[in-house]
């Protein structure tokens, strides 16, 4: 009887980490590491780089967001083969970022954005490939 309960257990242990193992992994894995040339936000440095005026390409992260994997992947691609974005890069924390979050009104992970002038000009989420990371810097002039 002991037996019947613990394989019954053991099947139901499978099931679960077939359906959520996934989802489990996600949100226990670390961060990506970041990229060479990027930043991570800091309230500061970004006000300053607005002042500047000067292009700025931000990336809205978080280590959980199957979006944000790919993104990465598609971004270390790029700088591997010395096609990464020739502009400051930098990277927000969806989670710790919460005021560049809620002041940007930023509602998903996944979410790159090109501000130039001190202003936001172009955003767009789900760019997983570095074909669609290359094609929205060059749609936007970078």
């Amino acid at each position: 009887m002991a037996k019947k309960i613990w394989a019954q257990i053991g099947v139901i242990g499978l099931i679960a980490i077939i359906l959520w193992g996934n989802l489990i992994y996600m949100n226990l894995r670390p961060s990506d590491p970041i990229l060479p040339g990027w930043e991570e936000y800091s309230t500061t440095r970004f006000e300053e780089l607005m002042q500047r005026g000067e292009p700025v390409l931000v990336e809205v992260y978080a280590s959980w967001c199957p979006t944000c994997l790919l993104q990465h992947r598609a971004l270390e691609t790029l700088h591997n083969e010395g096609r990464g974005p020739s502009v400051r890069a930098i990277r927000v924390d969806f989670e710790r970022d919460t005021d560049f979050v809620q002041k940007y009104a930023f509602r998903y992970t996944g979410t790159m954005v090109l501000y130039n002038q001190g202003r936001e000009v172009a955003r767009e989420a789900g760019l997983v490939t570095p074909e669609k990371i290359e094609a929205f810097l060059r749609s936007n002039g970078v």
